[in-house]
């Protein structure tokens, strides 16, 4: 594809010939195409394609910072896009890694004295306090992952739905007895089996796992219906992928995109990264995270990405 053919091809009606010229500038965009390419990205509405430009637009002022130049735009040596990935992805991933490095040991030794020094340990405030400071942790290492480079693979979605709900059986049986009912989470796969998709397992892994833990801790707080219910459905929209998962219960406070912010949370004793962290594996592959509130009442969670991987350029 040549500079100017992308150039015509972003202002093209269709989806995948703007997502294709997108990429194209994502590996060749240069600082004068700025403007243009800024204004591209306020004018497009899907996700994907958004977070082409987004990466775009990256590379332009990487490039205008005198870092070094890649090839011109005649070669077709040029490195793929995995070379230019959103750089903020990339800075999330180094500070998050040194935050892991140098408080994980500190945290350790605190919860092991205070173990040993402290009587009435066991439910006391300074238990609380450092089993909040081990889920930030813990958030921070997901967060980490979550900015990596993805890996594309075909896989199962369908099986991996089934896998995550199974490993979240325990987070049930821990809320519902803290809540004091009995009654069991009725979840309900609406979606084909199998069903392929090529994306990366684990980016979708982290999004979903986050996905279900919020709607799995919702419902245990209130619910609208007896028993709580969750909705898993999933397929195919044209060129796109997506994933919702539908809870009866009360849905988001104020703008439900707010729960999408680090560190934003409706949920008492909730550090507020788990929906962020969902984002961030989700734009790693060009997708995206919408939320809502269901006028039937409950909140709805979706993931969207592009049924091609981000690598693929036709």
């Amino acid at each position: 594809m040549i500079r100017q053919e992308a150039v015509n091809n972003l202002r093209s009606e269709s989806k995948d010939v703007r997502l294709n010229a997108a990429r194209f500038f994502a590996q060749h965009a240069q600082p004068a195409e700025i403007t243009f390419l800024t204004s591209s990205l306020l004018s497009e509405t899907v996700p994907w394609i958004k977070r082409a430009l987004e990466r775009a637009i990256d590379r332009a002022n990487h490039v205008a910072s005198g870092a070094p130049v890649q090839p011109d735009q005649s070669s077709n040596s040029e490195p793929s896009a995995e070379l230019v990935r959103d750089l903020r992805a990339e800075a999330v991933e180094e500070v998050a890694g040194t935050i892991l490095h140098e408080f994980s040991p500190i945290i350790g030794s605190i919860k092991l004295s205070a173990e040993r020094e402290f009587n009435n340990y066991s439910g006391s405030n300074t238990e609380r306090s450092i089993e909040q400071l081990s889920s930030l942790l813990k958030a921070v290492r997901t967060l980490k992952q979550a900015a990596a480079t993805p890996n594309y693979t075909t896989f199962d979605l369908a099986f991996l739905i089934n896998e995550v709900v199974a490993m979240q059986s325990e987070l049930v049986n821990q809320l519902l007895k803290k809540q004091g009912e009995n009654s069991p989470i009725n979840f309900r796969m609406a979606g084909a089996q199998p069903f392929m998709v090529e994306a990366d397992r684990g980016q979708l892994h982290i999004a979903l796992t986050n996905g279900l833990r919020n709607a799995i801790e919702a419902v245990a707080e209130w619910t609208r219906v007896q028993p709580p219910e969750i909705v898993v459905n999933w397929g195919r929209a044209g060129v796109e992928n997506w994933l919702a998962i539908l809870d009866t219960g009360k849905g988001f406070t104020g703008n439900p995109e707010n729960a999408l912010r680090l560190g934003n949370s409706n949920k008492r004793d909730h550090i507020g990264y788990g929906l962020a962290t969902a984002q961030f594996a989700m734009r790693s592959i060009e997708g995206d995270v919408c939320v809502s509130n269901n006028p039937q009442g409950g909140a709805q969670f979706e993931l969207r990405w592009y049924k091609d991987h981000a690598n693929f350029i036709g």
